[in-house]
């Protein structure tokens, strides 16, 4: 299934995640099948995007989220396009994070960082390099002004976007910044 047709079955703003997504995956050239995790399910429209794309996507929230954004149905939207094979989920946190380091040709992080308790962002970013292969990324996409003055009318206590790059420290990280329509969008790779 194409972008087009699964956003007739999961709406509009599927189209726009698709494009600020597909504007990371020009820059990372990931090979087609590559493992990618994507950090905070939700409705799983980014997993979705992902697993459109021809990757194997590994998602996941913590079990102890109760925020309005998690415990949706992803697997539901997933099965409406035709991809709920090319998706898995676990529950994990995302500061201490269950998995082998170097497992993953990306990790992503749409709109979740700013959702992140400020005192274990560090440890998410370092978390998010360990299990990314070397020469994988990390990628972050936070609202951009105008996203976030849509979001506010429908969720007024909505945190800010977060700089991914104020919670990076001292990595040995080459970084690159693209702004999408929705999200600004931030590229690590280890350096």
């Amino acid at each position: 299934m194409n972008i087009s047709n699964a956003a007739k079955h999961l709406g509009p703003m599927f189209e726009q995640i698709a494009a600020d997504g597909q504007l990371a995956l020009d820059e990372l050239r990931l090979p087609h099948g590559a493992q990618v995790l994507d950090v905070g399910t939700g409705v799983g429209n980014f997993a979705i995007f992902l697993a459109l794309r021809g990757f194997d996507v590994l998602t996941g929230e913590p079990d102890t989220d109760t925020t309005r954004y998690a415990r949706q149905d992803w697997a539901g939207n997933a099965a409406a396009v035709g991809v709920e094979r090319g998706i898995r989920f676990q529950h994990f946190n995302a500061a201490h994070m269950p998995f082998e380091d170097g497992r993953f040709a990306a990790v992503f992080f749409y709109g979740v960082l700013h959702h992140i308790d400020e005192t274990a962002r560090k440890d998410v970013f370092r978390e998010a390099l360990r299990v990314a292969r070397p020469g994988g990324a990390v990628v972050f996409f936070e609202p951009n002004p105008e996203t976030l003055k849509q979001i506010w009318v429908n969720d007024p206590g909505h945190p800010v976007p977060a700089d991914p790059a104020c919670y990076k420290g001292n990595l040995p990280v080459k970084a690159m910044r693209l702004q999408g329509r929705r999200m600004d969008i931030s590229l690590y790779r280890a350096g």
